[in-house]
């Protein structure tokens, strides 16, 4: 039995690959079911943070333009959504 719990704060989240509406993960006593995942990703630059004066600077990625990937458990299992899933994550090692 699942305990109850408050609505999600946009319950009105729906996947972004198949459009499907997505509910927030149930709970029950022994187990759990997820039914998304959330991504927060976007175009990034390098940015160079020096740190100590006689180390190499820090390269963190600066996120530009903030963009949520929601996935329902159905389309994660998919490796085409699971290659644009880790293209959307690592943009800096290339391909569009």
């Amino acid at each position: 039995m699942a305990l109850p719990r408050p609505p999600l704060a946009n319950s009105n989240l729906r996947c972004s690959h198949c459009g499907r509406p997505v509910k927030e993960t149930a709970h029950t006593r022994s187990s759990y079911r997820v039914d998304y995942y959330s991504m927060h990703t976007g175009d990034v630059e390098p940015l160079l943070v020096k740190v100590e004066e006689d180390e190499p600077p820090a390269v963190f990625q600066r996120l530009l333009h903030p963009v949520e990937v929601v996935t329902c458990a159905e389309c994660y299992k998919c490796p085409d959504v699971q290659r644009e899933r880790e293209r959307r994550f690592r943009p800096e090692l290339g391909g569009s």
